[in-house]
């Protein structure tokens, strides 16, 4: 049996799964759990930002002595978070013949038949050889509290056909607040080769209440990975989504932070620190205007950022914007996706754009596509805008009750089975120098110059 310990900070799922929490969460807060458990998708909520959402009903004497209570309760259970098995889905395997294409919102598996677990994910290319990076979601299955199992990586010498290499960067069991623990939230790595330190260096985003950096430093890109920052929040900011670019040897980091604009900062010069605070674009934005899904890239001396708004998983309508330089505020030209019947950038979230090299006009935008079960088209995308718009700005967006409604029946970021999503991989095309991605069932690289 192992000892569980739960606070106002763990989910209402693991609350909810000992009869001695349930008692004492019903006693502060009676009538609160019949409701939650008839929305299932809420149950990945933390007590804490169950509360929060409550718009002050619960005062904060009432949420410490709730929060007081849990933590003193002695629970045990026979589950370890290390024998989480894979979810059905992970572990299925469908041998394909090898591919000859690129097929976008397709369940993609890698060379051994199994779904390609690389999400919030990146490229990376050295010797020839391709490299596609991101979290593993085999074990986020919505039922627990993974969030995600290390980061995996595959190889590739023509972008259609993975082969799996394995967890690059292994999850951490040596503390539940280990920065790397599988509940910590981990995001969206990117891996940079320092021009002076000629060392592999890795920033991951924590998303959530943590809101901060892990950066780690290999001597190669399959590592051994070492800590070097952790609960790192550069210049005091709530870290948000991110990309990190290299111009002349001077890497820059484009963040969303404290969800109030993106800042473009100058790292170090061994890219393991925020070094100076240049500029922001995007500023005094709400949900689901401000800017996620940032992705940064150069083409024809202009530099390009295309972003997403904040929807959570659900996706939404993307931006591009453009910039003189990589240290210079990015200006808003519009939607990149053209044609879009959606309205939500083809049911997509761009997590890089990536410079294919040898070919001179062929950019790729890696997008998730984190719930294909929840398709999104623009009848839904407008309320889903409105809808959470209203709560910040209600006299401009109007809802119905039945409207407001299908905001809360949406997948939850802390219940939803991305174990599961699927990737949108586009070209992007660059026409009088904006950015434009267009729909293809199917695409080649060949198709490009």
């Amino acid at each position: 049996m192992k000892q569980v310990h739960i606070s106002l900070d763990s989910a209402l799922r693991d609350i909810f799964a000992f009869e001695e929490a349930k008692a004492v969460f019903d006693k502060f807060l009676p009538g609160m759990r019949e409701r939650v458990e008839n929305q299932p998708a809420a149950c990945g909520f933390s007590a804490r930002k169950l509360i929060g959402y409550s718009g002050g009903a619960v005062s904060a004497e009432v949420a410490g002595a709730l929060d007081a209570a849990l933590s003193a309760l002695e629970l045990y259970s026979d589950a370890d978070i290390a024998d989480t098995p894979l979810t059905a889905d992970g572990a299925e395997v469908a041998k394909e013949p090898p591919h000859a294409a690129i097929y976008p919102g397709k369940v993609w598996r890698d060379t051994s038949g199994r779904r390609i677990q690389a999400h919030g994910g990146s490229l990376f290319f050295e010797d020839g050889v391709y490299y596609w990076y991101g979290e593993n979601k085999d074990r986020t299955d919505g039922k627990t509290s993974v969030w995600t199992w290390g980061i995996r990586a595959y190889r590739s010498m023509d972008l259609y056909n993975w082969e799996d290499r394995g967890l690059i960067i292994p999850p951490d069991f040596s503390d539940e607040n280990a920065p790397l623990h599988p509940t910590s939230h981990a995001d969206r790595p990117h891996i940079v080769k320092c021009a002076t330190t000629g060392k592999y260096v890795c920033w991951i985003k924590h998303c959530g209440d943590a809101a901060c950096f892990t950066v780690l430093q290999a001597d190669a890109f399959a590592g051994p990975y070492e800590v070097r920052q952790h609960h790192y929040r550069p210049f005091g900011h709530e870290v948000g989504d991110f990309d990190i670019a290299v111009s002349d040897g001077i890497a820059y980091l484009y963040m969303d932070a404290d969800h109030r604009g993106v800042v473009t900062l100058r790292l170090s010069a061994d890219y393991l620190t925020a070094e100076e605070e240049i500029c922001w674009q995007d500023e005094g934005l709400h949900a689901p205007f401000c800017r996620e899904g940032v992705a940064v890239t150069e083409h024809g001396g202009k530099w390009f950022m295309l972003t997403s708004g904040m929807t959570g998983y659900v996706p939404n309508k993307s931006d591009s914007a453009v910039s003189d330089a990589p240290d210079k505020p990015f200006v808003s030209m519009g939607d990149p996706h053209v044609d879009d019947e959606s309205r939500a950038s083809f049911n997509s979230q761009i997590s890089r754009i990536f410079k294919v090299p040898g070919k001179k006009n062929l950019y790729i935008a890696l997008a998730d596509r984190w719930v294909p079960d929840y398709p999104v088209d623009a009848k839904l995308a407008d309320i889903l805008e409105r809808a959470t718009a209203h709560r910040y700005n209600p006299e401009r967006y109007q809802v119905t009750p039945e409207e407001s409604n299908i905001l809360t029946q949406i997948p939850m970021l802390d219940s939803a089975n991305t174990s599961r999503a699927d990737y949108v991989w586009l070209p992007v095309i660059f026409e009088d120098g904006v950015p434009k991605i267009y729909w293809h069932d199917s695409w080649k690289t060949s198709d490009f110059e």
